[in-house]
């Protein structure tokens, strides 16, 4: 080995390999190894404290979401019961609605944040049937209904003449697609379409694209958008957990598909779903009894 005289550098001679020529390589500076085990473990600290923040936001809202679930179930009975005596006193009739729309509201983010918490613990349980698409994306459309025409939005829904069939979760689907039309529908200004495209013989999959016009979200947050408790500050006005894409993407990932947002000229937000297309015939060839019943994530 060679140094330098003022030893700040080292040549490491190696033998030849192969009868090749002999190869030199330069070792570190000292200093430049010390830098970069420094940088290295602070990198490694602002990461193990970005995910002890996160696991505390978690935790904070798991705990709050299990203390607060009960009272709500309290109260939600006792506000149903009430809606069914709306037509006998119509003069509580709006003050019963208010009531209930807010009460399945807290009750829905309630479950959402569990719901979330159960994928993140890999606990969560999938339940195969042989879901209707159309009936449950309608279903999802008409929830939303009156909000849009309270907003006057031009809200459509496209969906193939022949029902579509597969395999799937039908209350994970049904919560997929409650968060997709609830923030299509919270964040556009004139318009909401929702499309659902069958499999060709190019592409197997089904596609389920939600487009809104209104705040065009820039193409760097695409990705960030998904994290959870992320909001972007044009949108912080509106109510929201910062949690529904998030559980929505988790839910479609544990039916082996994909959400994304895609790149659009029309100056819309675009949200695809992708959803492997299992017909009940197919899924019978390829699958067992007992895993066509249920699927649980902890025993992927």
């Amino acid at each position: 080995m060679n140094e330098r005289a003022n030893g700040t550098r080292a040549y490491l001679r190696l033998k030849p390999v192969n009868g090749s020529r002999l190869v030199r390589s330069r070792a570190r500076h000292p200093h430049t190894v010390v830098f970069s085990l420094v940088r290295f473990y602070h990198r490694m600290l602002r990461n193990k404290k970005e995910k002890d923040i996160y696991e505390a936001k978690i935790e904070f809202f798991t705990n709050i979401a299990h203390e607060i679930r009960t009272p709500l179930t309290l109260i939600k009975g006792p506000v149903e019961n009430l809606s069914e005596m709306v037509n006998e006193l119509p003069e509580i009739k709006e003050d019963v609605v208010t009531m209930e729309r807010n009460t399945n509201r807290l009750v829905n983010l309630v479950n959402q944040i569990l719901d979330f918490r159960q994928t993140e613990t890999k606990g969560f349980s999938l339940s195969f049937t042989n879901v209707n698409l159309n009936e449950i994306l309608q279903e999802a459309y008409l929830t939303f209904e009156p909000l849009a025409k309270k907003r006057k939005l031009h809200y459509t829904i496209d969906l193939p003449f022949s029902n579509v069939y597969t395999m799937a979760d039908d209350e994970a689907l049904n919560k997929i697609f409650s968060n997709l039309f609830s923030n299509a529908v919270k964040y556009a200004s004139k318009e909401v379409s929702v499309k659902l495209v069958t499999p060709n013989k190019e592409d197997s999959r089904l596609y389920i694209v939600i487009k809104n016009d209104g705040f065009i979200i820039p193409k760097e947050m695409k990705e960030k958008i998904f994290e959870p408790f992320y909001r972007l500050k044009e949108t912080v006005e509106q109510k929201g957990t910062g949690i529904g894409l998030a559980l929505a993407r988790s839910l479609v990932e544990l039916h082996n598909g994909n959400i994304f947002m895609a790149e659009s000229e029309e100056q819309m937000n675009v949200f695809i779903v992708q959803l492997p297309y299992q017909s009940l015939q197919n899924v019978k060839k390829n699958l067992t009894e007992p895993r066509l019943s249920t699927y649980r994530t902890n025993q992927a």
